[in-house]
């Protein structure tokens, strides 16, 4: 059954997986100190950090596509509870733990995250007919604010309690628990797709050689690019400023501020991409990324807070648009699809950041970060590449059937 604009706010089930979102990324992003506190507390090199993160997201994002495949047949419910409830306890352990043990259990901690992003993606992209793109894009600002508040709250809990004060994060994760557990439901289709969802994938697989030179490779550059500019300047811009002796406080306010201009970017690109297609938008966050990745390591005070906050918005106006992308190339494996690209998305990230990590040891992070800013020009080609409609978000291009209103709360 068709649902109004705002309907998919008072579901259930789009509740319970927002709000998980909400926590998992409070728990991703307060990492990032972590790991800036734990290298230097052990002597890590910029290198030994890239590879600390590089496995992280290993486990965060190859198996995505393993769990999405899951969601398919099983339905979201227990993935989401026990990716949260894995969470929960490793990030547990890395408080308390030695500084070993509590890098190997940041490690394992990733595991719970790729359980928890395509289930949920799935559930939020169904909860819409009309406006697919915009409920998609405030579920990803659930995780965005996440990823705003996780940095600001661990650098206050650690710079007051050192790393135990930590403990608080997962400890009011419980919340997200509780919620999958009370709200989230098996009702999902994820079993067998419709008939003209079937007839769609033949379609898909007869034109797949064209698909993937017109599609898929110039969508892999986007993502590829603009996910490594922005996991470099969420994982490595803390230790830099670290390093240069700033409080945690003020590193987690920096990293927060990404996050934040992310969720908005990301809740403007949806709007505009109902609107308008998914093209423009892609184009104009590529490029308007470019000069804030530059200019906020020189800049100084106010200037830049406001330049990593641009950095943010402009990253992530094309998030949720290149989520849907990916979904339309796989109908009736909308958790498959979105672990694929979410999978990518940080594996591709993780990896990028490792290689900044290699050349910072040997040019200076600073100098290396600010390299970034070139990347997004090669990004915006390969969007230029993107056949006509390949963007398109709106309801002509939706392929699979719309989610029933669950029981309100």
């Amino acid at each position: 059954m068709t649902v109004s604009q705002r309907a998919f706010l008072r579901q259930r089930d789009y509740l319970a997986v927002s709000i998980t979102h909400f926590f998992v990324d409070i728990l991703n992003s307060g990492r990032t100190l972590l790991v800036a506190l734990l290298a230097i507390s052990v002597g890590l090199t910029n290198t030994q950090v890239g590879i600390a993160l590089l496995l992280y997201n290993v486990g965060s994002s190859l198996s995505q596509p393993l769990f999405g495949w899951l969601a398919d047949r099983a339905g979201a419910r227990w993935l989401t509870i026990g990716g949260m409830g894995w969470m929960i306890l490793f990030y547990s352990i890395a408080s308390l733990g030695t500084d070993w043990l509590a890098l190997i259990a940041l490690t394992m901690a990733g595991l719970g995250s790729g359980a928890t992003h395509p289930t949920g993606t799935m559930v939020a992209s169904q909860s819409s007919q009309t406006h697919r793109t915009q409920a998609t894009a405030l579920f990803f600002m659930a995780g965005q604010l996440g990823l705003f508040s996780g940095p600001v709250l661990a650098g206050v809990l650690l710079e007051q309690y050192g790393r135990p004060g930590y403990l608080v994060l997962p400890v009011t994760a419980f919340i997200a628990f509780a919620s999958s557990w009370q709200w989230l439901s098996q009702k999902h289709d994820h079993g067998h797709p419709k008939p003209q969802q079937a007839a769609a994938r033949a379609d898909g697989i007869s034109s797949g050689a064209v698909m993937a030179l017109s599609r898929v490779l110039p969508l892999a550059v986007i993502i590829l690019i603009g996910s490594t500019v922005s996991v470099t300047a969420i994982n490595f811009s803390p230790k830099l400023f670290t390093e240069l002796g700033y409080a945690p406080g003020y590193v987690g306010w920096l990293a927060g501020l990404f996050m934040a201009g992310s969720a908005i970017g990301g809740i403007v690109g949806g709007s505009l991409a109902d609107r308008y297609g998914g093209k423009p938008v892609i184009l104009m966050g590529i490029l308007g990324t470019i000069l804030p990745i530059y200019f906020y390591i020189p800049a100084a005070g106010a200037v830049r807070f406001a330049l990593i906050l641009l950095a943010g918005f402009f990253g992530g106006m094309p998030h949720s648009v290149l989520i849907l992308m990916a979904q339309s190339l796989l109908p009736g494996r909308q958790a498959l699809a979105s672990g694929l690209a979410l999978g990518f998305m940080f594996f591709s990230g993780s990896v990028g950041s490792f290689f900044v990590g290699v050349f910072a040891d040997r040019l200076g992070l600073a100098m290396v970060l600010q390299g970034t800013a070139l990347l997004p020009f090669a990004a915006a080609v390969a969007a230029l590449l993107l056949p006509k409609g390949a963007a398109d978000t709106s309801n002509k291009q939706r392929l699979v059937e719309p989610m029933s209103t669950s029981a309100r709360p």
